[in-house]
C-alpha cells in the first residue's frame, strides 16, 4: 500500500489510546485504582502492562501465531488459500481461494466479527500492540525499582514486538506508515506510508535494536542451552536476542525478493545473506541445533519447546483430538467431529517431496527422468521418498495412529471399504479428504485411535528457516558456492545441512551448476521443510512472484483403487491422478491478489488513498 494514508489506521490507533491500554491492564490488576504513575514507575506493574501484547484479553499478537490464528470457527489457514492443500470441509476459505476479495478482507484481517474469536483480528490487534510498544519504549526510564538488565529486557521486547506487528501487516497488506512513536490528539495522524524497501529497513532496524537491548540484558536466549532449566524459562514464550537477529534476516530476505525488489538490486540479497549469517552464528553459539531425524516432530507436537525453535508458541497443556480449536488440522475420521475441516495435501504438493536419492518429481518430465533412473514408480508412489513425507502426509497404506494400514482407497466397484478414512460423516456433504491425503505434520498421533491428548507447539521461527533464508540470499547474491563475509558455509552447504538432518542426500549435482538451477531446489526445499507452518508458503510464492502461475494451475488428487497385485500394480492398487472438482480449484484474478485489502468502512476513512488493486 503505497499512497498517502491512512485515516483508518489513525482512527484505529486513536481508539487504542493510552487510557484504553491502561484500562486493559487495570481490568486485570488486583488493585484497579492504579494511576498511570504507579503503573509506569513500578517494574511489576509496567511488566504486566506491557505483557498484554502477548496475552491481553482484548488484544495481543497471537493473531499472528499461525497455530493460534487457525483456531477459528471458519477453519481458516493460509496454506489452504494456495495450491498446497484442499480443505476437507468447504467454508469461507474456498470462497477466498476462488477470488472472493470481500471474504478475504473480513476473515483474514478483521475476524473480530466472529464473536467467538475476537483475538484473531490481525489489523486492530496489531495497531493496539504497536501503541503499547511505543508507550513502553517512551516510558521505560520511569521504572524506579528494576535492574538495568530488567529494563533492557523490556525495551528490547518492545522494539521486537513493534517490528513483528509491522512486518506481519506488511506480509498481508504491503507497506504502511511505520508508527514509531505514540501519537497524541494534537499530532499529525494522516501519515504517509513508506515505500516497501524503506518500510522493511525500519523493521530490520527495530529488530537490530531489539537484539542490542536483549543482548545487554543477558537474553540472547532465555534458558540454558542444556542441563537444568533448558527450555523451561518462565518467559520461554517471549522473544530473545537470537530471535531478533533471525527475524532481521527474514525481513531483509523479503526486501530482496522480486515482489519487493523490482530492479533486482543484488546489494539487497547481499545484506539479507549477511544478516542471516550473523543470526546463524548467534544461534549456533547459543546452543540451538537442528534436531536429528528421530526427533524432528518435537518441533511441532509432544513437548512444549525444542532447541531448534528460536521462538515458539505452545498450547502448554495437552489438546484433545476432538477439541474445536484444532478442526483446521484433525479431520473427521480422526475425531468424529462433523465440523472438522482438515488440511488435505494436493498431489501438486505431494510431488514436491523428492525421491530418497534426490530426484525431483515436480513435473511430468522430472518424474519421467526419476522413473528412468529406477528411483520412482507412479504405481508405487510412496516408496523411496524424502523421509519428511511420512512426517507430513497421511497416505494410502501408511502407518498412522491406530489406522494401520491407513485406508485411503476405493474398491474396484468405486465403493469404500470398511474403516475407510474416506467415509463421510452421516448427514454431512463434506468433511473427509477429496485428495486421498491428510496432513499430519502439526498434530502427529492425535486421533481417537491414537494419542488422544497431545501438546502442540507453533515454531514461529526455527533454526531450519535461518539456514534456508541464508541459502536463498547467498545463492542470489553470489551463486551456489558463494558465502557471506560473516559465514563459514556456502549457499549450497546451507541447504544441504537441512537435507542431511533428515538423512536426505545432498542436492544432486545436476542442479548445483548455476544460481538458476539451485534456486529451484532451494525453493522446493523451503516448501517441504516449512510446509504447514502457517504463513510461509502463502507469503513465499508471492514474494517470489510465482503465485500467478501456481494459482492458475489445476489442482490434483491421487485416486487409489484396489485391483490386486500384479506386475503393473505392485502394491495391489492402481494410482491415478485426477483433477479436483471445480469448486475446489484455485484462481488468480489479477495481481491485486498479491495483497489483501482493508475493510470498506476503513477505506472510506482514508485520505487520498487508492488500493493497489481490487479483487
Amino acid at each position: 500500500m503505497k499512497k498517502n494514508i491512512l485515516k483508518a489506521l489513525a482512527v484505529c490507533l486513536l481508539a487504542t489510546s493510552l487510557t484504553g491500554c491502561l484500562n486493559e491492564y487495570l481490568d486485570r490488576a488486583p488493585d484497579a485504582g492504579l494511576s498511570e504513575t504507579e503503573v509506569f514507575s513500578k517494574y511489576a506493574n509496567f511488566k504486566n502492562y506491557f505483557y498484554a501484547v502477548y496475552g491481553g484479553s482484548n488484544f495481543n499478537i497471537r493473531c499472528h501465531y499461525p497455530l493460534h490464528w487457525c483456531m477459528n470457527s471458519q477453519k481458516l489457514t493460509l496454506e489452504e488459500l494456495t495450491d498446497m492443500c484442499d480443505k476437507s470441509r468447504i467454508q469461507r476459505a474456498q470462497s477466498i481461494k476462488l477470488g472472493n476479495g470481500a471474504d478475504a478482507t473480513q476473515w483474514i484481517g478483521y475476524a473480530e466479527a466472529d464473536a467467538n474469536y475476537p483475538l484473531n483480528a490481525k489489523v486492530p490487534n496489531s495497531w493496539k500492540c504497536i501503541r503499547v510498544c511505543n508507550t513502553a519504549i517512551e516510558k521505560a526510564d520511569q521504572i524506579q525499582d528494576c535492574t538495568e538488565a530488567e529494563r533492557n529486557d523490556l525495551i528490547g521486547q518492545a522494539y521486537f514486538v513493534r517490528a513483528f506487528c509491522h512486518f506481519e501487516l506488511f506480509r498481508l497488506y504491503g507497506s504502511l506508515p511505520y508508527v514509531d512513536h505514540v501519537l497524541g490528539p494534537n499530532d499529525e495522524w494522516d501519515l504517509a506510508p513508506d515505500d516497501d524497501y524503506e518500510f522493511l529497513k525500519k523493521c530490520a532496524a527495530d529488530y537490530q535494536t531489539a537484539y542490542e537491548y536483549l543482548d545487554r540484558a543477558g537474553k540472547a536466549r532465555r534458558d540454558p542451552a542444556s542441563g537444568a532449566g533448558n527450555l523451561a524459562d518462565p518467559d520461554q514464550d517471549k522473544p530473545n536476542g537470537v530471535t531478533a537477529l533471525a527475524m532481521k534476516g527474514r525481513v531483509l530476505l523479503y526486501a530482496a525478493s522480486p515482489l519487493n525488489n523490482p530492479t533486482g538490486d543484488v546489494k539487497r540479497w547481499e545484506d539479507a545473506a549477511e544478516a542471516s549469517a550473523v543470526a546463524l552464528n548467534a544461534a549456533l553459539s547459543n546452543g540451538y541445533i537442528l534436531l536429528p531425524k528421530a526427533e524432528y516432530s518435537k518441533n511441532f507436537y509432544g513437548n512444549r519447546y525444542s532447541n531448534e525453535q528460536l521462538w515458539a508458541y505452545s498450547t502448554g497443556s495437552t489438546t484433545n483430538y476432538n477439541a474445536s480449536t484444532i478442526q483446521s488440522f484433525v479431520g473427521y475420521p480422526f475425531c468424529n467431529n462433523a465440523y472438522a475441516a482438515a488440511q488435505c495435501p494436493t498431489q501438486n504438493f505431494v510431488d514436491r517431496f523428492e525421491t530418497a536419492d534426490g530426484w525431483p518429481l515436480n513435473t511430468a518430465e522430472q518424474r519421467a527422468a526419476a522413473t528412468a533412473a529406477g528411483a520412482y514408480n507412479e504405481q508405487d508412489p510412496y516408496s523411496n521418498r524424502d523421509p519428511r513425507f511420512d512426517n507430513c502426509v497421511v497416505y494410502n497404506g501408511c502407518t498412522f495412529q491406530g489406522y494401520t494400514p491407513a485406508s485411503l482407497y476405493l474398491l474396484a466397484d468405486g465403493s469404500k471399504p470398511s474403516g475407510s478414512l474416506l467415509a463421510y460423516p452421516q448427514g454431512a456433504s463434506d468433511g473427509v479428504s477429496e485428495t486421498f491425503y491428510y496432513e499430519r505434520k502439526r498434530t502427529g498421533p492425535l486421533s481417537n485411535r491414537g494419542n488422544q491428548n497431545v501438546i502442540l507447539t507453533d515454531p514461529i521461527i526455527r533454526l531450519a528457516e535461518v539456514y534456508l533464508n541464508y541459502a536463498e540470499a547467498a545463492n542470489e547474491a553470489w551463486g551456489p558456492d558463494g558465502k557471506a563475509s560473516a559465514a563459514t558455509i556456502t549457499a549450497l552447504d546451507a541447504v544441504n545441512r537441512i537435507r542431511s538432518r533428515v538423512e536426505l542426500p545432498d542436492v544432486r549435482t545436476e542442479f548445483t551448476g548455476s544460481r538458476e538451477l539451485l534456486r529451484e531446489r532451494i525453493k522446493n526445499e523451503r516448501v517441504v521443510e516449512l510446509c504447514f507452518e502457517g504463513n510461509h508458503y502463502w507469503c513465499d510464492i508471492r514474494r517470489w512472484k510465482d503465485a500467478p502461475e501456481l494459482c492458475r494451475s489445476t489442482l490434483y488428487g491421487m485416486r487409489a483403487t484396489q485391483v490386486g497385485v500384479s506386475a503393473s500394480y505392485p502394491t495391489g492398487f492402481r494410482y491415478e491422478r485426477f483433477a479436483l472438482p471445480a469448486n475446489r480449484q484455485i484462481a488468480w484474478k489479477n495481481d491485486g491478489m498479491y495483497w489483501f485489502r482493508f475493510r470498506n468502512d476503513d477505506l472510506l476513512k482514508m485520505s487520498n488513498y487508492t488500493p493497489k488493486m481490487d479483487w
